[in-house]
Parts: structure tokens; C-alpha cells; sequence
């Protein structure tokens, strides 16, 4: 009997319905794992039985459409299901957009609908959900003395967005456990950067500390500040480095600082920098003091929940589930950083000062970032330390180690171990401290 177009037709999609099943549900579940977070294993069992009957339910009734082809019900019912398929999306964002409205902890998680890394919608999101308590976070209290505590918080700032506060005991906002005055006197050592120069659960664990252990002589100034980017970083060293007289200056960068740059907003209102023809221009500043002003001139910019969810898986396919591979937005970061890289260069010539580059890197490794910045510091001929080969070198003695077991878990930030270990590596390398 020959085969009519309807027949032709509904095998195609029963065999749609079978290779749509079977091929969606890897990805499906891996993302939809991803996404969820750390949850109980009765939960993850649950929604591999949920996902597996989906694939199962598909695959049958893809079998029993190429079976029963020539019937009306399997034509029809066909028919209802394409229809259900094609009204899918419009269904999907009611479903989403009701999740939200809800209030449901599942529907409302930011990296659903924006890369965490390089989207101002991702923060957004957290300061519209309630996600973020930006009065408490990054400030560390782990046994602080009274002087500590005084400039431990982090404030508003016009023109940086947010740093530590400056007292007349702490008139720079460095990271500090005494109060000092500021004079100009040679033999100082600046470090700048983000949380990764900053951070240690103990004031002796962070890096400028226990660099300042090793170098007798030199006086170590902790500029870190939490969640900075690489143009914030900038900003603050260009404000700053006149306040000492020939000073070593270190700047620390962490791989996704990169990323940071072309940010406006990181849970709170930020300064950023526009390439016009060719030259940097500061932007957004005086910074907007709350994020209820900033959110009113700038609100969210999704306009399909379900259109961004798609985006984001399929970035996730792209990258296999590592966001650090992703390329999202890389040629404007990589544009805006290249800029960053020679104000800096610039600015330490301009005024003799002895430059030098730390690259961090996250677990997952530096990746194209990395690449991007060796490549750029080697162009102006800098100094620099890649701390990944560093660690990655110390565990391997005396027996191999896991690279994960110098980050603590639960930050993302390297532990006491690490610090100490690139602070030694800094001695070494930039200031010939022997060997120890």
C-alpha cells in the first residue's frame, strides 16, 4: 500500500518525538542540576524520575505514533500535541513569570536568566528578589580588634562605588589591623586588587600580610576591596599611589575581573569605562548612592523570562556547565580591559613607579582570560606571577593534591595555605627573598 503524505508526515513525528526524548534529556537534566544547586539527594533522585518518565512517555508515544499512523485518534491527538508544542513558549513564560510572581525560590534564581560573570540583569535580579543583603556581606569579623572593626565596613563612594572606610586612623581604607599615618617615605609596597587580596578569615591569613612577614624593611598596604573589577581596581590605584614616595606597586587581578569592567551594577551601583575613539571615558559617576534610585533609571531588561532561560541553556551546552568558559560578551571585555591594562602601564610610568601584575585564577583555571592577560602584560613588558602554576607546582609535593583543597568552599577564595604560598612565590619572584 502506498504511503500518503499524512502517514509520511506523522512518522516524522513519531521519530521526533522518539530522538527529541532520548537526545534532550542529558542536557535537559544536567542543566536543570546545575541550576537547582546543592540540593538533598531524595530531590535529585526525583528529578531524575520526573525526567525519565518525560523521555519514557516520549519515546512510547513516538512508537505508537509510527504504529498507528493510519488512525484518526493518533492523527488527532498528534495534531493537539504540536499545537501544545508551538504554544509552548507563550506557556513557559505564563509558567516562569507566575513562579516569580509567587515568590517560588526555584523560579526566582538569577543565573537562570543571566550570566553571572558579565550580566547586569543577574545582579539586578538579586537586589529586586531580596537575594543580596549588601550591608553585611564581604566584611570579614573574624577576631577584629576595636581598630578593626572601626574600618572593616565597606562604604559608599562616588567615584569607586563602594570601598572602606577612611578614618584618621585609617586614612586610605587599606585593610589594616593597626592605625598608621601616612608619610611619604620610600620602601612601601601597594598591593591592589579584589576579595582575592583581600580575603583570609584571620588578618594574618590575606596575602599583603603575610607577604609583609617576609619582607623586613618594607611596609605592605592592603588595597584589596571585595568584588572590585579591573576599572575599580584602576580607579583606586590612580587615586591613591601619589600618597607614597617610589613605591612598589602590585596589582593583583583575579581571571574574572575582566569580566567585572564592563559591569555597571554588582549588587550595588558601580563606576565603568566607554571606549570613545580610543581613548577611556568614566562613566556613571558620581555613582548613584542606592540601588532603588539606580533600578528606577535602569530597571530590568528582560523581556522574556523564557527567551532568556533559552539563552542560558544554551550557553550551558556550549560550555559543558563551565561558566569560565564562557565567551559572553569577550570582545568587549577583552576591549575595555586591553584599555585598562595600558592606563595602568601609563599611569605607574607617568609617575616612575615600579609596576607589577598577580593573575589569580578561580578552581576552574584561567582559561582564555589568562591567556588574554599574559598576552597584554607581555606586550609592555611588566612583571608578572601566574599563581595557577604556582599552586598547581606546590601540590605537588611531596605526593599530588587536589588544586580544589587550596580554595575554601565555600567562598571560592584561596585558603591560608594558598595566601601563604603566593605570598612566597611574590618574595621570591618580585623581590628576591631567598628560598625558604
Amino acid at each position: 500500500m502506498k504511503t500518503s503524505i499524512r502517514e509520511k508526515v506523522l512518522i516524522l513525528i513519531g521519530v521526533t518525538w522518539i530522538v527529541g526524548g532520548a537526545v534532550a534529556f542529558l542536557p535537559v537534566r544536567n542543566f536543570l542540576l546545575y541550576q537547582l544547586g546543592p540540593i538533598s539527594p531524595r530531590h535529585r533522585e526525583l528529578v531524575l524520575i520526573v525526567m525519565g518518565s518525560v523521555v519514557f512517555i516520549l519515546v512510547c508515544w513516538g512508537l505508537t505514533t509510527i504504529t498507528y499512523r493510519r488512525t484518526d485518534l493518533v492523527a488527532n491527538l498528534n495534531l493537539l500535541l504540536v499545537s501544545i508544542v508551538i504554544m509552548s513558549p507563550l506557556l513557559m513564560e505564563i509558567t516562569l513569570r507566575t513562579g516569580i510572581a509567587i515568590g517560588h525560590p526555584k523560579f526566582r534564581t538569577p543565573g537562570l536568566y543571566a550570566n553571572v560573570l558579565s550580566d547586569d540583569d543577574y545582579y539586578k535580579l538579586r537586589i529586586v528578589w531580596g537575594l543580596d543583603n549588601i550591608d553585611k556581606e564581604m566584611a570579614e569579623s573574624a577576631d577584629l580588634n576595636e581598630f578593626q572593626r572601626s574600618s572593616s565596613g565597606l562604604a559608599y563612594d562616588p567615584i569607586l562605588g563602594w570601598a572602606y572606610k577612611r578614618t584618621p586612623q585609617n586614612p586610605l581604607g587599606v585593610i589594616a589591623d593597626t592605625p598608621y599615618v601616612l608619610e611619604a617615605t620610600e620602601g612601601s609596597v601597594l598591593f591592589y586588587g579584589d576579595s582575592f587580596v583581600g580575603a583570609g578569615k584571620l588578618m594574618a591569613d590575606k596575602i599583603p600580610q603575610q607577604l609583609q612577614s617576609l619582607l623586613p624593611g618594607k611596609t605592605v598596604y592592603n588595597f584589596g576591596v571585595p568584588g572590585y573589577g579591573l576599572d575599580q581596581i584602576y580607579l583606586r590605584f590612580k587615586q591613591s599611589h601619589d600618597h607614597f614616595k617610589k613605591p612598589v606597586v602590585i596589582i593583583g587581578i583575579l581571571t574574572v575581573d575582566l569580566d567585572r569592567c564592563i559591569m555597571k551594577n554588582r549588587s550595588r551601583p558601580k563606576p565603568y569605562f566607554l571606549i570613545k575613539e580610543n581613548e577611556l571615558v568614566l562613566s556613571g559617576v558620581p555613582v548613584e548612592t542606592n540601588n532603588d534610585s539606580y533600578l528606577k533609571k535602569n530597571p530590568v531588561g528582560i523581556t522574556s523570562y523564557f527567551g532568556a532561560a533559552l539563552v542560558q541553556f544554551a550557553e550551558y551546552l556550549e560550555t559543558g556547565g563551565n561558566l569560565m568558559d564562557s565567551e559572553h560578551r569577550r570582545g568587549e571585555i577583552e576591549r575595555v580591559s586591553k584599555s585598562l591594562i595600558e592606563g595602568i602601564v601609563q599611569e605607574a610610568n607617568a609617575n616612575s613607579l615600579d609596576l607589577r601584575f598577580v593573575i589569580f585564577v578561580p578552581t576552574s583555571g584561567g582559561g582564555w582570560r589568562k591567556a588574554f592577560l599574559i598576552r597584554e602584560i607581555e606586550r609592555w613588558g611588566i612583571p608578572y606571577l601566574d599563581t595557577e602554576p604556582v599552586l598547581i607546582e606546590s601540590m605537588a609535593k611531596p605526593k599530588p593534591g587536589d588544586f580544589a583543597s587550596l580554595y575554601y568552599e565555600e567562598s571560592g577564595h584561596h585558603n591560608k595555605l594558598a595566601n601563604g604560598i603566593i605570598a612566597k612565590a611574590i618574595a621570591e619572584h618580585f623581590f628576591k627573598h631567598p628560598r625558604q
